[in-house]
């Protein structure tokens, strides 16, 4: 059964499934987003109820086209839901502020999540300020409840107000889970038929008048929808934990949004003799609530503001302190007192209400909420719990992008470069993991297909050498396409790699334009087709390889570093699933100790120190041997039978020839347990 779905009145759900089961109590009609962590898991929560529910759910090519899609379904007065990571909001806003400015008939609700403390990758970023330029107002939910309780307030007040409503959550609010209580859940029937009347005063920007009119507008709409959504906001009387009466002094509290508000309470929880706080909990942090901060703020004397990443909501209470005249000293980030980069912690907020406390007179308390800090600090942080991994992220086992790479790698070389030679431009998603060693082989990575045009400024810069670009085929569909043109129309000497595995792969496998329809078997259909698309370009070179054919990729490769113009190699082979056997393969391999110099003139143990791959393991050369031993000639290795999909690469990189598939009868499922169990305690940190 659906975890969004399932009898009861309280479900545990996390963040992303919250605001994907309000939407359906909210009556969303089509449901768009592009693949990606954090702030995926909605959609795909809402994609396997699509057809009992009757939504237009999709991923979509991209977040500007997924935007656009729902905007079109609001426009003609749906409701409709688009989620993204905050990577998205960047790809989208162009958009964004037009569709704001017109406004919607039906309710628009865009869920992004920033990755504070990047738990993901990809540029720490603060999403809250899209909603200023777009004049959007802005939610921000502390807890899988809040997601689930604003959403459902949100699409409510986009349908009002004609306002798109931007929720923004974060990595831990998005991926944590709580018991939530909910609704029964009945779909509200759609009462009138989707309709859409011309206007072009309202939905183009042709006329600067219109423009005028449509900013206007946005604002006053967004006026209206922050008084609608202005019960977000908490408001918590002074209240103190101290049994005893506490020195007299001043008036001090805080303001807190987002899941700093959970810190705050835990070290409230833990302070004894904490003076009296007055707390100011933001949940609508545009428009910002400024007659109510004004009041809260007029008693104060001193006032602490948390707020990860940016000091947006400092900012603009320290311009209300000064329009006021208010007499209120104002701690936070400007001050250094907080960082601007990473998340919050308890340590941190401890440590924050201690110079609170201090700059207030509290001395004995300002000392406790220091030793508290103290003790937090001493902790280990969650990652400390666990050994460090003896490898990078890496590609799995018999993944074909390290087959192509590594063709890259031995092209090169026959071409007479240097490892370091030779540029190669990344790109977003799996493809960029070849930055890694043994690969070492991308150098860049921006954004989804700027790989192409950072190759282009680089031949455009004098690099007189080969420049390649790598990328994948979802991130081609999403943003590579104009860059090939641009290549092509500019007519430069570049090489692109397209690795094409099908599937829109390291969030997910979710299908893209080019995946494979089901049913049809492997590589049979694509929708989409890639090299008809970069020969429409106006590509001329054009050529695809199968990566698992070493050397005829390696030769191809070499002819496309040589082209006088833009050439384009498409390396098409179906993402692996580790311990699946590649088609036409009856064994994972394994081994040959006959054969194998390991320990006995082959230090360089190119099997493993070359080829990267997971399944390959190193061991002590004697059993009982001490652990962390650092002489290759000291070391044997092992192919995890379990995890290992026959590939190849290995036996290709092995100069003896002592890699082979293991027999069928050696094979058995049993035995591979019981090898496959040993590894733990064999493994040696390198």
């Amino acid at each position: 059964m659906n975890r969004l779905t399932a009898p009861g009145k309280r479900l545990f759900l996390s963040g992303d499934e919250a605001v994907a089961r309000a939407a359906l109590e909210a009556g969303v009609h089509v449901v768009t987003g592009y693949p990606g962590n954090p702030g995926g898991g909605a959609l795909a929560a809402l994609l396997p109820l699509a057809a009992r529910f009757g939504l237009a759910a999709e991923w979509s090519v991209n977040e500007k086209v997924a935007l656009e899609v729902a905007a079109g379904a609001a426009w003609a007065g749906r409701k409709s839901l688009v989620t993204m990571k905050m990577s998205g909001l960047n790809v989208l806003a162009d958009s964004l502020l037009s569709i704001a400015h017109s406004g919607v008939n039906g309710a628009l609700v865009i869920y992004a999540v920033d990755d504070v403390g990047v738990f993901y990758g990809m540029v720490e970023q603060d999403s809250r300020y899209y909603a200023l330029l777009a004049s959007v107002p802005l939610l921000m939910p502390a807890s899988p409840e809040e997601a689930y309780a604003m959403t459902l307030l949100a699409f409510r007040a986009s349908a009002q107000t004609g306002a798109p409503v931007l929720l923004l959550g974060t990595t831990v609010v998005a991926a944590s889970q709580s018991w939530i209580r909910v609704a029964p859940l009945k779909r509200p029937a759609v009462e009138e038929p989707a309709s859409f009347q011309r206007d072009v005063a309202r939905f183009t920007k042709a006329v600067p008048q219109w423009c005028r009119e449509q900013h206007a507008a946005a604002l006053a709409r967004l006026k209206q929808a922050g008084a609608l959504l202005s019960e977000v906001n908490g408001r918590e009387e002074p209240t103190a934990s101290a049994q005893a009466p506490l020195p007299r002094g001043r008036n001090i509290g805080v303001v807190v949004a987002g899941v700093s508000a959970a810190y705050l309470a835990e070290v409230q929880a833990r302070l004894h003799a904490a003076p009296p706080l007055a707390v100011f909990k933001l949940g609508l942090i545009h428009p910002l609530p400024r007659e109510e901060l004004e009041a809260f703020l007029a008693p104060l004397e001193a006032v602490l503001v948390l707020e990860e990443l940016e000091p947006l909501i400092e900012t603009q209470m320290a311009a209300l302190i000064a329009e006021h005249n208010l007499r209120v000293h104002l701690l936070g980030k400007r001050s250094g007192l907080l960082p601007r980069v990473g998340e919050y912690n308890q340590a941190q907020v401890a440590r924050a209400l201690a110079a609170l406390f201090e700059t207030a007179g509290y001395r004995e308390s300002a000392a406790e909420a220091q030793a508290l800090a103290a003790q937090l600090s001493a902790l280990p942080e969650p990652g400390g719990f666990l050994a460090p991994l003896p490898r990078t992220l890496e590609f799995c086992p018999g993944c074909p992008h390290r087959m192509t790479y590594y063709a890259l790698k031995r092209a090169l070389q026959t071409a007479g470069y240097q490892p370091d030679e030779v540029i190669t431009t990344g790109d977003i998603g799996c493809t960029i993991l070849g930055m890694h060693a043994p690969l070492s082989v991308c150098w860049t990575e921006v954004s989804m297909g700027a790989s192409l045009g950072i190759a282009q400024g680089l031949k455009y810069a004098g690099i007189e050498r080969p420049v390649l670009a790598a990328m994948g085929d979802s991130t081609f569909f999403h943003g590579g396409i104009a860059g090939l043109l641009n290549a092509v129309q500019a007519g430069v000497h570049l090489t692109l790699l397209l690795l094409d595995n099908g599937l829109t792969a390291m969030t997910g496998q979710q299908p893209n334009p080019g995946s494979w329809q089901a049913g049809t078997g492997p590589m049979a259909k694509p929708r989409a087709d890639i090299e008809t698309i970069v020969r429409g370009c106006g590509v001329t070179f054009v050529r695809e390889v199968n990566p698992y054919e070493l050397e005829a990729t390696v030769a191809t490769l070499r002819e496309a570093l040589a082209f006088p113009g833009v050439a384009v190699v498409i390396a098409r082979a179906p993402c692996t699933v580790p311990g699946r056997l590649l088609p036409g393969q009856e064994a994972p391999f394994q081994i040959d100790e006959a054969r194998c110099c390991a320990g006995r003139g082959c230090d360089e143990l190119p099997c493993y120190y070359e080829v990267g791959c997971p399944s390959i393991v190193l061991m002590p050369a004697e059993e009982g041997a001490k652990e962390g031993l650092k002489a290759r000639s000291e070391l044997r290795v092992r192919i995890d039978p379990l995890s290992c999909v026959a590939c190849g690469l290995c036996a290709a990189a092995c100069p003896f020839k002592a890699i082979r598939p293991l027999a069928a009868a050696e094979s058995d499922h049993n035995e591979q347990k019981e090898m496959a169990s040993a590894w733990p305690s064999l493994l040696v940190q390198e």
